[in-house]
């Protein structure tokens, strides 16, 4: 009986390593763990944040976002991306970063529209699977976007990698008292196919 047991569980363990694809991805690429669950319910502030709490009160307030408590630095990925940096490779098959930064001629600006504000400061960074040097597909993992003339406004995307290959990206709009219109887009990694499955 005890054979059986232990032969079960070596069949189990070897499956698992046969057929799942194990992406080994430095820390300081992988994103932050919270938009895998996706939660951002804590977030916001309340009318009387600035006039009726005290500063230990807004600390606890701030310590409620996950966006205030996540260790990894987004600001910082925007430093560390340049025009092409390789995350994952293996034989031919790659995993590529890279970054995009624009910022819109103040030439051009129409009159600001409260329902569609102009965002004219865009920071990106982008995931591309890459097979034999040729581009197979191409995602969104992070960005950020604001309108300076109405510095309220701000619309954000961020993103985690686990080992197993799946990718979780949470993209949000942030009016400084509150953020609404959440997003979350749940993508594989198929090797096999060479793209990105959107779950």
């Amino acid at each position: 009986m005890k054979i059986s047991y232990y032969l079960g569980l070596l069949l189990l363990t070897c499956t698992s390593f046969c057929y799942g694809d194990t992406y080994i991805i430095d820390e300081k690429y992988t994103g932050a763990p919270f938009v895998k669950n996706g939660d951002v319910s804590g977030c916001g502030f309340s009318y009387d944040y600035w006039q009726d709490l005290t500063n230990e009160e807004r600390k606890l307030v701030a310590e409620g976002c996950s966006l205030n408590t996540t260790k990894f630095n987004f600001n910082k990925l925007y430093d560390l991306i340049d025009k092409n940096t390789v995350i994952y490779r293996d034989g031919d098959f790659e995993l590529i970063m890279d970054r995009k930064h624009q910022e819109s001629d103040k030439k051009d600006k129409i009159i600001y529209d409260y329902n569609n504000p102009i965002e004219d400061i865009v920071y990106e960074i982008n995931l591309s699977l890459v097979y034999k040097k040729q581009i197979k597909s191409s995602i969104t993992l992070a960005s950020y976007s604001y309108n300076s003339d109405r510095a309220f406004y701000l619309k954000s995307q961020y993103y985690y990698i686990d080992a197993s290959g799946d990718i979780y990206i949470i993209s949000l709009k942030d009016y400084s008292t509150h953020i609404e219109d959440i997003n979350r887009i749940h993508y594989k990694i198929d090797k096999e196919n060479l793209n990105f499955v959107k779950l």
